[in-house]
């Protein structure tokens, strides 16, 4: 149940801070085209979980070989922790409303979203242990996050310019909030790697 729930806040967070594809969403609220919005809503929530399955699919078939999954456990503390100090790091202002891309930028950047496949190998890593019922376990929790994304994505489409305005304004908050969050992660895995040998 507390991986399903975790399934849903990786695909809510995963979209909050501003980005190609919320900027997406919040045009196309302003523009009033609807049609279009629910669409690529539909198209963002759909590709979030052909990633997230396809990518722990992956890594399930990859953790039968144990000398990787002990490479791949450590490499999870080694990402989480620098995950975890770019958030501390991060500066950018460059979230400006005028400057959003077109619809079509938008589909491309939902399609080939190459930070998608490293987030969903690390979180797999993580999950590795926690979805053990194979397949439908893996695909149940890809539907759970993928229901997350359209959440965040339909409170950008409602709350629009405000929201990413504001989010503009909070994100150093932000930031420090993932940082702590991915730096404790970081910590978890160690521990449970330790504990194990």
């Amino acid at each position: 149940m507390l991986t399903m729930a975790l399934g849903f806040i990786l695909g809510f967070v995963g979209y909050l801070p501003p980005g190609n594809i919320n900027l997406t969403v919040v045009q196309l609220a302003i523009s009033h085209t609807k049609g279009k919005l629910w669409a690529f809503i539909l198209l963002a929530t759909v590709m979030e979980f052909l990633y997230c399955l396809g990518c722990i699919t992956g890594l399930d078939l990859l953790m039968q070989q144990p000398n990787l999954v002990v490479v791949l456990q450590w490499s999870a503390v080694v990402i989480f922790t620098a995950l975890g100090l770019l958030s501390f790091f991060h500066n950018e202002d460059a979230v400006k409303i005028p400057a959003l891309s077109g619809f079509g930028r938008g589909v491309f950047a939902t399609i080939i979203n190459p930070l998608q496949v490293p987030f969903w190998l690390v979180w797999g890593v993580y999950l590795s242990d926690k979805l053990k019922d194979g397949f439908l376990a893996i695909t149940i929790f890809a539907i759970i996050t993928s229901i997350g994304t359209a959440c965040i994505l339909w409170i950008y489409a409602v709350g629009g310019k405000k929201l990413v305005e504001n989010m503009k304004l909070e994100r150093k908050i932000l930031d420090r909030i993932i940082g702590v969050l991915l730096m404790g992660l970081a910590v978890l895995q160690l521990f449970k790697l330790l504990h194990h040998h």
